[in-house]
């Protein structure tokens, strides 16, 4: 509207002047170089409309052909970046086909269609390098992705990756955690990262991390308290010796947050014991078995207190009286009544154990008492053949690998992180299962 108004304004003020100067004619007079030029003022108008007219006739024709020419280049640029995506995805079906040849060659193609976009260039170049193994030129792309805002989370986790294959995890992780900055939801990234501090065992970027990523919404406040708590773990175990307040401090916030599991229980032992501190020893025994009575926790008592000439069979009586019923605690009485040769509560206790069938463990502990009792060879040797055919025992198992330990570590023997569950093995492992 406003544009309309202002073109009648101009043609109504040309109208005017032409009006005015058509209806009062007079004499132009010009003097040039002392030479007297005389025009009439209606030859002179009609020269200005002459002049106004051819103006914007060039004017018209000048904006109408730039126009054109736009239009022109981009319909053509238009095209170009058609055609250019279009030998893009052919580049990627031919790199997800391991086609290198026609991956090259439609790569080439593309960058000739479109040559503004570094970052799809960059993509297929890196990914073309890869199936070339020519790791060095990969490398050196990588770090110029990063000064790309449109490639720099590809370039760092490119370089993350190189560095994992290289097995340097110090500078896997520092490329790692920039990436994570950047873009913490990329797929698997956090898991990524737990796994390379597996590798360089820095237990304090664990917890930094895992509180970044729960904070973030990536992980739930289980797998927060499990990763954090092994983190105490790992840093209390460290400082048993040169700090055991510190270590003792670090194991109670690990027990809180994972709950009474055995292997931090076992810890909290041993950093007990740099201490002598013997009777507090028993009452917490005590304590955690009065809590959760299993066969890991057992194992661990048992071994524990014979390592450390712990095992008085009345200590044992203490610990195991609130639940004496319950079949660990049998199997605890009845693993130190052999131990300290008290026959007849042995055999007291485990007949409460022994049914149709019992497993490895009650049979292994019968031939000890056939033997250590009556010094019965053929009953020993009996109960040893039911033994190896009885069910297994419970053992640590790597989830991923499926592969069997005897302690509990935060990383397996598989160097998997937090990979291990207490279970019966699902087929006959040697060696780890006998009875200590």
């Amino acid at each position: 509207m406003v544009k309309f108004l202002l073109l009648f304004f101009q043609i109504f003020v040309l109208i005017f002047f032409v009006a005015y100067f058509s209806t009062n004619s007079f004499l132009v007079t010009f003097e040039i170089k002392d030479l007297l030029y005389t025009f009439s003022s209606n030859l002179l108008l009609f020269f200005g409309i002459l002049i106004i007219v051819f103006i914007f006739i060039v004017l018209f024709f000048y904006f109408k052909s730039r126009y054109k020419l736009q239009k022109y280049f981009l319909l053509k640029d238009k095209k170009n970046l058609q055609k250019g995506y279009g030998y893009f995805v052919d580049a990627m079906i031919s790199l997800a086909n391991k086609d290198k040849t026609n991956a090259v060659i439609a790569s080439k193609k593309m960058k000739k269609k479109i040559k503004d976009d570094q970052g799809l260039s960059m993509l297929l170049d890196s990914e073309i390098l890869k199936i070339e193994k020519k790791y060095n030129e990969l490398s050196l792309l990588h770090e110029e992705m990063i000064k790309n805002k449109k490639t720099e989370t590809l370039g760092y986790k490119g370089l993350m990756e190189e560095n994992i294959n290289k097995e340097d995890y110090h500078h896997a992780f520092i490329y790692g955690e920039k990436l994570f900055q950047l873009n913490p939801f990329i797929d698997k990234l956090y898991l990524t990262l737990v796994s390379i501090i597996a590798k360089t065992r820095n237990w304090n970027q664990l917890i930094y991390l895992s509180k970044q990523a729960y904070n973030k919404k990536l992980i739930d406040l289980t797998i927060f308290n499990q990763n954090t708590a092994i983190a105490y773990y790992e840093i209390s175990k460290i400082k048993i010796q040169s700090e055991p307040k510190e270590s003792l401090s670090l194991i109670l916030k690990a027990i809180k947050l994972k709950g009474p599991f055995p292997p931090f229980i076992k810890l909290h032992l041993e950093i007990l014991m740099t201490q002598n501190e013997i009777s507090k020893i028993k009452k917490v025994i005590k304590k955690y078995w009065n809590d959760q009575p299993s066969s890991s926790l057992r194992i661990i008592i048992s071994e524990f207190l014979k390592k450390n000439d712990l095992s008085n069979l009345e200590d044992i009586k203490f610990i195991t009286k609130s639940n004496y019923n319950d079949d660990e605690s049998k199997k605890l009485l009845v693993d130190f009544a052999i131990h300290n040769s008290e026959w007849s509560l042995a055999r007291e206790k485990i007949k409460g154990l022994i049914n149709f069938n019992p497993d490895r463990e009650i049979c292994e502990l019968m031939a000890l008492l056939e033997m250590g009792e009556f010094n019965d060879i053929q009953k020993r040797d009996s109960w040893m053949l039911r033994a190896e055919n009885a069910d297994l025992d419970e053992i640590w198992i790597c989830q991923i690998t499926n592969t069997p330990q005897k302690n509990w570590n935060s990383i397996s023997d598989s160097g998997h992180f937090n990979s291990l569950e207490w279970r019966r093995p699902k087929m006959l492992v040697s060696n780890l299962l006998k009875y200590e």
